[in-house]
């Protein structure tokens, strides 16, 4: 290669780049940036706290039922065009929902961005890991990469609080606008086409069975305010999940091409990392949520100010994800991620002590470290299903972790959400913190339930083994 070929390869390179970030940015900014304007969202729309949670896992159900797809459709058809692609739907459900005056209308906005977001994530991921084929450089460029997606997701308050002052919350769905339009100019510029359409394919059945069985188990969840744990409504809609998700494997376990390739998950490795996951989503995801209400509904502060007051949390997790990325290039994504999920769930214990008057600098002590953990925890799983596959099936495994922590967040808001409500009878901050405290105890033992799982996990090296079109 010339003097003269290599700075401009070089350069493309980093404008590739900069275009993959700016559409995670973008995708992944929306599951945090709603959560300050949920308590302005239930006035202007006249809903209820049913149909707040609905606001935020209309969005989360899609991008988990619907990112396995994702991946697969990427590594299929062409990793570019899908990622592209996802960043367009993206940004048509963004503009719905900013022109939304109606629940309904805000529900359908927020799911076509889940949609938009299913292809955008995994398509980020799998880009990265064929512009980086060298296991440790890779590594890094994951470390740089949850960065960023941890800049977005817990800059999303402070940004959409001073949105929302500034301009009202239409606001914090226009500001995608051109973040994402930038995003798709470079990348059409100067994102290089790949895909492996021999180690992938359509799932209709498996695809549409994901997305019932999530959206199911997330209405049973999330009714049992309205209906009760024994209602006659909870249980049937349970049942139906339940015999969604037996369809569901079934149907993975027969077909020649699966949406999710089951066999990948008897290597201990791959199904404890993304067992962690789901478990890390359901904790430390679901309890944001609760914690951005609990800060304007109970302490009364603005969604500016509550946007500032989870500040310690952005800020240490942003170096220490950077640092995930150094420790898995040198340890593996063990070590870290064990770290990382200890520190998360003790800081969500901590979280328990929560009360209507406690002072602040208790609360960002816990925000930081909780910020710590995070960091650590999250690169190093994406990092480790990668080095367990082929380059070739880097879309789907990228999709899978990605989608059992969306699946974690899902689940985590509907059933902290249900427990928390459960307590408030008369909306008094004493049954608000009662329930809080209940709601951290389940989330900061369930990350402790991943950390020790993953102290189980096997240390070989040996990679996965699952011929392309074999299902089991």
């Amino acid at each position: 290669m010339t003097d003269v070929a290599l700075p401009a390869r070089r350069r493309g390179r980093a404008i590739a780049l900069m275009a993959v970030f700016a559409g995670t940015f973008m995708a992944l900014l929306d599951t945090t940036i709603v959560a300050v304007a949920l308590p302005s969202l239930q006035v202007e729309l006249h809903t209820s706290t049913a149909g707040v949670q609905w606001i935020v896992n209309a969005f989360t159900v899609c991008l988990a039922a619907l990112m396995l797809s994702g991946g697969s459709l990427g590594d299929r058809y062409g990793r570019k065009r899908c990622f592209l692609g996802g960043l367009a739907v993206f940004l048509a459900g963004s503009l719905l929902c900013a022109l939304a005056g109606t629940l309904a209308v805000m529900i359908a906005g927020r799911a076509l961005q889940g949609v938009g977001a299913s292809l955008v994530v995994p398509g980020a991921l799998s880009l990265l890991a064929q512009v980086e084929p060298d296991p440790g450089l890779r590594a890094r460029l994951l470390g740089y990469w949850g960065m960023v997606a941890s800049i977005a997701v817990l800059a999303g308050p402070i940004l959409g609080g001073l949105l929302i002052r500034g301009f009202g919350w239409p606001a914090i769905f226009l500001v995608n606008l051109p973040i994402g339009v930038a995003a798709v100019w470079l990348g059409v510029r100067r994102i290089p086409e790949s895909s492996d359409p021999e180690h992938a394919g359509l799932d209709p059945a498996g695809q549409l069975l994901g997305v019932v069985a999530l959206g199911l188990l997330s209405y049973a969840i999330i009714g049992v305010d309205s209906y009760g744990w024994t209602g006659p409504v909870t249980l049937v809609v349970f049942a139906l999940a339940v015999l969604a998700i037996a369809a569901f494997i079934w149907v993975e376990r027969r077909v020649a091409r699966p949406m999710l390739p089951i066999g990948l998950f008897r290597d201990a490795r791959f199904a404890i990392l993304n067992a962690a996951s789901v478990l890390l989503g359901f904790g430390a995801n679901g309890a944001f949520v609760l914690l951005s209400l609990f800060l304007q509904q109970v302490q009364h502060h603005s969604p500016l100010v509550t946007g500032l007051l989870l500040t310690p949390m952005a800020l240490a997790l942003i170096p220490a994800a950077k640092l995930a990325g150094s420790l898995t290039a040198a340890h593996g994504p063990r070590l870290p991620m064990m770290i990382g999920y200890g520190v998360t769930g003790a800081s969500l214990l901590g979280l328990m002590t929560l009360t209507h008057d406690q002072p602040y600098p208790m609360l960002g002590a816990l925000l930081l470290i909780n910020g710590i953990g995070q960091g650590l925890a999250i690169t190093p799983a994406t990092a480790g299903v990668l080095a367990l596959v082929p380059r070739q099936r880097s879309g789907i495994a990228s999709a899978t972790v990605s989608t059992a922590r969306q699946v974690g967040t899902a689940l985590g808001i509907a059933l902290l959400g249900a427990v928390l409500a459960a307590h408030l009878t008369s909306g008094a901050p004493a049954q608000y913190t009662s329930g809080m405290r209940i709601a951290m105890l389940i989330a900061g033992v369930g990350v402790l339930v991943a950390g020790a799982l993953l102290a189980l996990m096997p240390r070989t090296t040996q990679s996965i083994s699952v011929p392309a079109g074999v299902a089991r």
